[in-house]
């Protein structure tokens, strides 16, 4: 266990000591008495109001007046963490804060808290679940508003009643198991039969909706990456530029150029998204470049949406081998300008990776638009093609693009709408994955699918039991398993991972 056993009172800054703010909070927790930090306001503190607002001033054990400071008294077992609890709001310079902080560091009567401790002490005694706290981290440590908003479901929400539930229909089912044993006679036979039936189907359907939020591939929703990919000069660093409109990444005719990737988190919506400009994928002897493409491939795999540029002009040069399984969100079509062939996109296909969607230039649309060309919102596309005429000068050509450092060359995508269509369809795939409720805390999603598959052949073999006794173990396991769940059973390592990943002041 990563805390040590003593039951010392404890310090900690909840707001943090990273830069000076207005106010900050320091947390005083595991005294025995509040009239034992009496001292330290130069006042009798027995008679302090719970749970409201004092002002007064602050002074270390010498006597040498520190601030004048709000304090709150939460008192034991009716707070956060179940123990005595003192905030003190004080000016917020990290100075004055430290300052404080080790005033009572050195009176021996408190110690400086661990990371998570105040929170590990809630679960010691039994303030929080595992679960609860789990969601806690997950809503402090939150990286995109998916994850801030399980936490919350988590700690006190709706997520969490649905592992309650859960607990409390394996209960039942327990119960109805026992009565199948003992009282069967008394109850009669049919009925007895009828409560274990019941409990079942009541169960089933509950596992079932939380094993459906389990299986959602919600790891790429945490850190939702955008990533733009193809072969050298294909136009990546283009689009990666004009999705952030300004001039980040390098554009040239050179192949090579980006030899690793380069990332930028960019808003869509309400949402924050990581855009990665790729280096481009070919064959190359550069151990440098060649590390890149490498770490591109992995990029690929992973990310949240995929975007692969096709220069039109070397389709059936570039062979895509190492990708040519991965499945596309998007693929587009560039260098028009250069295109003298006929665009037929059923015989192009054969030498690409697969997409979901395909775009390309349209120039009715008005120059530098971007026009789906196949799908369910595309045009006709009975005949796969797109005459020349309809996409020369469109928004493939290198145009110029003002940059906050002035004019540079955009490369082979120009800078009006284009990234449109693409926004629209990353939110309409984040919010759609949102809407199906995705567990993502992985602990979460192994135990439920664990649950799910037990439960499963329980409810399958149930009925070709002969012995009732079998049952019953088979309903203990299930059980615990969900007390895991929730967190009544807490393994030593998980606390570990989770407690370490908190500040020092929660």
């Amino acid at each position: 266990m990563i805390y040590e056993t003593d039951d010392l009172p404890i310090v900690a800054c909840s707001t943090g000591l990273n830069e000076n703010t207005a106010i900050g909070v320091i947390r005083l927790s595991g005294f025995s008495h509040i009239g034992s930090i009496g001292p330290f306001f130069k006042k009798d503190l027995s008679n302090l109001e719970v749970r409201k607002a004092t002002f007064t001033k602050l002074y270390d054990q010498e006597g040498n007046f520190l601030d004048e400071v709000v304090i709150t008294y939460f008192k034991g077992p009716n707070s956060y963490n179940g123990e005595n609890i003192l905030e003190i709001a004080a000016h917020g310079n990290t100075l004055n804060l430290k300052r404080i902080m080790n005033a009572f560091i050195n009176s021996g009567d408190f110690r400086l808290a661990k990371n998570g401790e105040f929170t590990y002490r809630a679960l010691k005694n039994k303030k929080l679940s595992l679960a609860q706290v789990e969601g806690l981290d997950a809503l402090l440590n939150a990286s995109s508003s998916l994850m801030l908003d399980e936490g919350l479901k988590l700690l006190n929400g709706s997520l969490y009643q649905k592992y309650t539930d859960l607990y409390d229909k394996f209960l039942k089912l327990k119960a109805a198991v026992e009565i199948n044993i003992d009282f069967a006679e008394d109850v009669g036979e049919e009925q007895s039969q009828k409560l274990l039936d019941d409990a079942v189907a009541d169960i089933s359907g509950h596992i079932t909706s939380l094993h459906r939020s389990a299986s959602v591939n919600a790891k790429s929703l945490m850190s939702p990456d955008i990533v733009l990919c193809g072969e050298p000069n294909a136009g990546k660093s283009s689009l990666f530029n004009l999705f952030l409109n300004e001039s980040r990444s390098i554009v040239s005719n050179i192949a090579g150029t980006t030899r690793d990737y380069i990332s930028e988190y960019i808003s869509l919506g309400n949402e924050t998204f990581k855009l990665v400009d790729t280096a481009g994928l070919r064959n190359t002897t550069d151990v440098i470049e060649e590390e890149g493409i490498k770490r591109s491939r992995n990029l690929i795999e992973n990310a949240f949406y995929k975007i692969l540029l096709v220069n039109i002009n070397e389709v059936e040069k570039y062979q895509y081998h190492d990708i040519k399984e991965t499945l596309f969100d998007a693929l587009i079509f560039t260098h028009f300008d250069e295109f003298k062939g006929s665009f037929n996109l059923d015989n192009l296909k054969e030498n690409l990776p697969k997409a979901i969607k395909y775009y390309s230039a349209d120039t009715s649309k008005g120059e530098g638009s971007l026009v789906q060309i196949s799908g369910p919102i595309g045009p006709d596309s009975k005949s796969g093609s797109i005459e020349p005429e309809q996409i020369n000068n469109g928004p493939i050509e290198p145009k110029e693009i003002n940059g906050p450092t002035g004019a540079a060359k955009n490369g082979p995508i120009e800078p009006a709408h284009i990234t449109d269509l693409i926004t629209q369809d990353i939110l309409s795939k984040y919010l759609k994955l949102r809407n199906s409720d995705p567990i993502s805390i992985e602990r979460h999603r192994v135990v439920i699918n664990d649950i799910y598959g037990k439960f499963t052949e329980f409810s399958n073999n149930i009925r070709n039991l002969g012995d009732i006794a079998i049952i019953s173990s088979e309903v203990s396991i299930l059980e615990k398993k969900t007390a895991e769940l929730i967190g009544i059973i807490s393994p030593d390592d998980t606390l570990t991972h989770i407690f370490t990943n908190f500040c020092i002041g929660k």
